[in-house]
């Protein structure tokens, strides 16, 4: 009798192989990890990769505790809260979904009660129920693309939070998304002084701000960030405020690093260094720290200078298409909500509709067939996400591919062959010819024919 079990070769590195293997292709992601670019940066000095495999076994009071700093690490975070405008800042090495955990922690009290916006991620939801808080939900009242895209409107938020107040106890957090992953960006400091100034009573706020970090270094972007706050807090100095990013999206980081920025009263830094105690591992990893520290340095240095040829090379990329009639078949102008004053667009994400010939997914799956990694898709829209990782090398490889698809696509369809009818085809009844002698039989005449079948009708070819 045979065996069922499969036995595998154990020298076998299967794991392993295959990420060498992406990892040599040298793929031009337009998804976010900008470090897989590192060494290629238009921008920036040459990088070596070995920079981001620091390990160490010396760690802890040897080095700088990392719950309770006051070496090296604390330095470090000091450096990157003067660059975000924060009064605090943490470094994570477990992902933004511990980050969301210790902010949310750090910032509730037992039996608060908290609003969350629908549109959070994952973890906020799961934390926010284990905590066992008092949740209620921010319903998004804006849709768009087949309700594949939602967002909140300034009334919808505002009217939520003070029909709460209205029933004897008002929200004691509010948790929100700054920016969506198709690149909308909530004017997250306009929203928190609208809500203050109609009488909101909230005092503690938690903001995801998972893709933003790269918002920061343009002017064009940098008034709608989180830590952009100061004018409100001197109003309301009792206000807690706290946002966390996946830095490792936005900025040359190993993936896993995220930050926690706070602004407000003094007692919240040691609040949230407790809740990273409690929460986050205490193993933490030490390249990805060091990737952190790197990060700092780098957007000090280029981080103004990359954000703006992240939007040169989306103009690039516009232009090109605009003008190459092969790319005629694409659109990039895609600007939804405009009438909502809160709600901007990203200039480094580019929604591209190319349904004028597929659905995005077969699109992207012909994409990587030329080293070209697409990530998000809706039904006729590619998301390309224009990090500071991207070049110009990219950007061509980007253009080519989708030239190719496209002569691909029109050699198709050009070499289609036209099945002409020799007869007259008659349905009956009625016994009216729909196909004359010398007619093209398409894919809609097929259907009509298929449909008059399926009716019970009789088909005749004579």
């Amino acid at each position: 009798m045979e065996s069922n079990v499969v036995r595998f070769n154990q020298e076998e590195t299967p794991l392993f192989d295959s990420l060498k293997n992406i990892c040599q292709k040298e793929i031009h992601s337009f998804h976010a990890l900008p470090i897989s670019s590192a060494g290629h940066s238009d921008i920036l000095p040459a990088q070596r990769k070995e920079d981001f495999c620091l390990e160490a076994t010396i760690t802890d009071e040897a080095f700088d505790n990392f719950f309770f700093p006051k070496g090296v690490i604390s330095k470090s975070q000091k450096l990157t809260a003067q660059l975000y405008n924060a009064d605090n800042s943490f470094y994570i090495t477990g992902g933004t979904s511990v980050a969301n955990q210790i902010a949310i922690t750090a910032l509730y009290d037992k039996e608060d009660h908290i609003l969350v916006d629908k549109n959070c991620h994952q973890s906020v939801h799961f934390h926010s129920q284990a905590l066992g808080a008092n949740v209620d939900y921010l319903n998004s009242d804006l849709t768009a693309e087949d309700e594949q895209i939602k967002a909140w409107s300034l009334d919808k938020l505002t009217t939520t939070a003070l029909d709460k107040q209205s029933k004897g106890k008002g929200y004691d957090i509010i948790i929100l998304t700054a920016q969506s992953y198709e690149g909308l960006i909530y004017d997250i400091p306009g929203v928190l002084s609208h809500l203050l100034k109609s009488g909101v009573s909230t005092r503690k706020f938690f903001i995801d701000e998972a893709w933003g970090s790269l918002n920061y270094f343009c002017d064009d972007t940098h008034p709608y960030t989180v830590m952009n706050i100061d004018h409100i807090i001197e109003q309301y100095p009792d206000l807690e405020v706290v946002c966390t990013h996946s830095a490792h999206k936005s900025l040359f980081c190993l993936r896993q690093a995220s930050l926690i920025h706070c602004k407000g009263k003094s007692v919240l830094p040691h609040k949230i260094e407790v809740a990273k105690f409690r929460i986050h591992t205490t193993s933490p990893n030490y390249p990805i720290l060091a990737s952190l520290d790197l990060a700092q340095s780098c957007m000090y240095q280029y981080g103004a200078e990359m954000a703006l040829y992240s939007r040169t090379l989306v103009d690039k990329f516009k232009a090109s298409v605009s003008l190459d009639p092969q790319l005629s078949f694409l659109n990039t102008d895609f600007e939804l909500f405009q009438d909502q004053k809160h709600i901007l667009h990203d200039p480094t994400k580019v929604m591209v509709n190319v349904g004028k010939i597929s659905d995005a997914s077969v699109i992207k799956e012909k994409l990587l067939q030329h080293n070209v990694f697409v990530k998000r898709t809706l039904n006729k829209h590619l998301l390309l996400n224009f990090h500071i990782g991207i070049n110009e090398l990219a950007v061509n490889a980007l253009i080519s591919a989708l030239s190719t698809i496209a002569r691909e696509f029109l050699i198709n369809q050009n070499d289609v062959v036209l099945n002409i009818s020799e007869k007259f085809i008659i349905p009956y009844p009625p016994g009216v010819p729909i196909v004359f002698p010398g007619d093209q039989i398409n894919d809609a005449v097929t259907q009509k024919i298929k449909t008059y079948e399926e009716k019970g009708l009789l088909v005749i070819a004579a």
